[in-house]
């Protein structure tokens, strides 16, 4: 018994030595430590917080793959996107047509970036692994080219063995009416929720663009002169008059041309004059009602995300990156199937006031761990685009608050 004892403490005081020797040899190591060794870890450990996660580079052609490989691992039907939708890099009010009208169902496509003339080997190896099933709504097309891109490009996609479709006009405008056409084929009719930019200042509409992402409402441009005749055709076709939502203040959309929207429909401001503060103010906005039909087949309208509490995502971009909105605007993939999150826009190196003040809304109040509702929020871009201590101040505003003793 005695020595059963005795070898029971052998054992003991041999684990507590090997514990305090291994703890000192470690203390000794990180104390020996500079801040040179520690800068020197992997890059990618800055890519995630608890609270945040990171996607692309500071290359716009990276970005719209990390995106699509994210949202589509393409490794059986169910992840695998109907179509894919090739947009001009260079052309911003394009990109914006392509993902307020085609990007939702039945199409189911993420957008890559091609130049005017040319197929990058990025994007081409992107359609191969990707493999898009084809619309069956729409003939089986798997690939949707938009905007001003040469048929060369069309060729190169062709040779690759997918079918294609090409929509192309004079101007953006126009082209807004050309797709909202041809999307009315897809869905049956014309939805009456239609957001409204000025093409002068198309980046005050990306936050829209996110949204009929998510639910494939309509989109149109108006000018800072007018309604243009395109315009006006597409605001039309919408049954007993439109629901429009013009993204601006008088200072983005006139009075005058507000005025003559009305001719068409009821409007609505989203009443800011900076993309940020756009950004939050819509993240918030939701307007619902009676849209038309009998009492016993009445359509409901529903526009904005009316986000006002905690559990939710959102899509930080910065148009001030080294991209711009080139990486901003191919992450609505992420509003259509990823987490279905709005965007909201930083200003330069930091969090604008819009967004803090916004974020502080969402912040989660602690409770059971169990029980305890969560944000999210995905970084779009390199650290030149939105830096590690913008993320990290992100991941703080996204966080719970902290239990009060």
């Amino acid at each position: 018994m005695k020595k059963g004892l005795i070898s029971i403490l052998i054992v003991l005081v041999t684990a507590i030595l090997i514990f305090t020797g291994t703890n000192l040899i470690a203390k000794a190591y990180l104390a020996d430590q500079k801040p040179a060794d520690i800068a020197s870890l992997p890059s990618n450990s800055e890519l995630l917080t608890v609270n945040t996660t990171r996607i692309g580079s500071d290359d716009a052609f990276e970005t719209a793959v990390a995106v699509a490989q994210v949202i589509y691992p393409a490794t059986e039907e169910e992840n695998t996107p109907g179509a894919v939708i090739l947009v001009n890099i260079n052309n911003l009010p394009e990109l914006l047509v392509a993902a307020n009208r085609i990007q939702h169902f039945p199409v189911n496509a993420p957008l890559l970036y091609v130049e005017q003339s040319n197929l990058p080997q990025i994007t081409r190896n992107e359609l191969l692994r990707l493999n898009p099933e084809g619309v069956p709504a729409d003939g089986n097309v798997q690939v949707y080219l938009v905007g001003t891109i040469d048929a060369s490009v069309n060729d190169a996609v062709n040779q690759l063995g997918f079918k294609t479709r090409v929509f192309t006009a004079p101007d953006p405008i126009q082209l807004a009416e050309v797709v909202d056409n041809w999307t009315s084929t897809q869905h049956g009719d014309h939805p009456n929720e239609v957001a409204i930019a000025n093409i002068e200042h198309p980046e005050m509409a990306i936050p829209a663009a996110y949204w009929n992402a998510h639910m494939g409402q309509g989109f149109a441009y108006v000018t800072s002169e007018g309604v243009p005749e395109a315009t006006k055709e597409i605001l039309k076709r919408r049954a007993n008059g439109a629901w429009i939502y013009v993204f601006g203040d008088e200072s983005i959309v006139p009075e005058h041309v507000v005025r003559e929207l009305a001719q068409y429909g009821q409007v609505t401001r989203m009443p800011r004059n900076d993309p940020s503060a756009i950004s939050a103010y819509f993240s918030g906005f939701k307007d619902i009602g009676a849209d038309w039909g009998a009492w016993f087949w009445q359509k409901a309208r529903d526009f904005g995300w009316g986000i006002s509490e905690a559990g939710h995502n959102a899509v930080f971009v910065n148009l001030d990156g080294p991209t711009g909105w080139q990486n901003a605007v191919t992450a609505t993939t992420l509003s259509h199937m990823g987490k279905h999150a709005p965007v909201l826009i930083l200003d330069g190196d930091g969090v604008p006031d819009s967004v803090r003040n916004y974020l502080m809304v969402l912040k989660p109040y602690p409770t059971d761990a169990q029980q305890q509702l969560l944000n999210h929020g995905w970084i779009i871009g390199g650290e030149e685009t939105i830096s590690w201590q913008t993320q990290v101040e992100l991941d703080t505003l996204l966080e719970a608050y902290p239990f009060e003793e």
